[in-house]
């Protein structure tokens, strides 16, 4: 059990550590024993993950759902004319 007057004291103790191990970065033994030499393989490997072909059927889709939207914006608007006249007319 911990008293109260040295939660303070512990609590200051653990952030000098913990500074002191962020600032200091991982352990040497832990740099040492990773090997990076296939990295860029890996990440380019990752910029081709999506096949080709999909991508260009997104961009197909993206550019249809634009032309729909405007298609439906315009229809919103006609309709709001159409209630408008609709109204002036009775």
């Amino acid at each position: 059990s911990v008293e109260m007057d040295e939660v303070l004291r512990i609590l200051k103790e653990f952030l000098r550590d913990f500074r002191k191990l962020r600032d200091d970065g991982p352990p040497k033994e832990i740099l040492d024993v990773r090997d990076n030499s296939k990295d860029g393989e890996y990440w380019e490997a990752l910029t081709h993950i999506i096949p080709e072909g999909t991508l260009r059927l997104w961009d197909a889709l993206g550019t249809a759902l634009l032309e729909y939207h405007k298609v439906l914006t315009r229809r919103a608007e006609l309709l709001s004319e159409a209630t408008i006249l609709q109204k002036q007319n009775s």
